[in-house]
Order: C-alpha cells, then structure tokens, then sequence
C-alpha cells in the first residue's frame, strides 16, 4: 500500500513538473547570431569581462564583430569631517561598434553607475567593489546583445 503511494506521487510530481512549463534557470538562449570580438582597449579587467560574458552568444544565422574600449572610474561624492570618503560611485562607460562585413551597423557610448558606502575594512570594500563592478558589466553586456538582437527583429535600422 505504501509503495502504491509512493509510486502514485511521483507519478502527479512529475506530470506537474512537465506541464507546467518548468525550464532549468541557468539553461541559456538560444540566439539567431554570434558575436565576435575584434579591437579592445582600455580597462583590461573590463575588457576581460565583458569578452568572457560576450561568448554565450553563439548562434548561426549572423555574425556581428565587436570592437569596443573602456573605462573604468571611482568617484568620490561625500566626506566626513574627518574628510575620508563617505559615499563613493563606480562608473563605468563603454564605446562599441558592431559591425557585420566591414559595415558599422551600431555605434554606441554607454554609462553604468552605482554608489555605495565606504567600509573600514578594505577587504570586504574591495569585493563589494567587485560585485557592483560585475552587475554593471553585465549591464553593459546586456545592452549589446539587446543592440545585436534589434538588428536581428528589424534589419532595417540602422542604431547610429
């Protein structure tokens, strides 16, 4: 009897599972285009970044060439009486070409910000430096894709 019960909720979790429309959150998306990076220049740890987080895309129907530069700044926006840093900002801009044949097909400057506050320990500073610096160059990934896939729905725009 207990085996029969057993054996009968497996079954409904299952069948729910699968007809719900239950996909895997880390599976990826499957895109009409790849995108190839050419030419980078300035912040190297930037660069790395967006070019690792640029190679999931790898489709078959298009394949765009990436040339970018970019830079990184850490700003001070208050201080205390003391006058150490209070409130600091991470900035980071970035300048990309996609192009397809030889031919620019977007041409575009894009900023990233973030603030945060300063912390005594430079260490635990330094990784949540490094958590905003990754959200934001996922920011800046993700507006390229966003760029390539316009091209992809509307070939008739031109994004200069």
């Amino acid at each position: 009897m207990i085996k029969k019960k057993i054996t009968l909720s497996l079954f409904f979790l299952l069948f729910f599972l699968n007809g719900c429309g239950y996909k895997p959150i880390l599976k990826g998306i499957d895109y009409d285009f790849t995108i190839k990076v050419g030419t980078n220049t300035g912040d190297k740890q930037i660069n790395s970044k967006v070019e690792n987080k640029i190679k999931i895309v790898d489709g078959t129907k298009r394949t765009f060439n990436l040339d970018f530069s970019s830079k990184e700044t850490k700003n001070i926006l208050s201080k205390d009486s003391k006058g150490d840093p209070n409130i600091l900002e991470l900035v980071i801009n970035i300048n990309y070409k996609l192009s397809e044949n030889g031919k620019i097909l977007v041409q575009r400057s894009y900023t990233q910000k973030s603030t945060y506050n300063n912390i005594s320990d430079k260490f635990e500073l330094s990784k949540s430096e490094e958590i905003l610096r990754n959200n934001l160059v996922e920011n800046l990934v993700s507006d390229i894709i966003n760029s390539a896939s316009n091209l992809i729905l509307n070939p008739m725009i031109n994004d200069n």
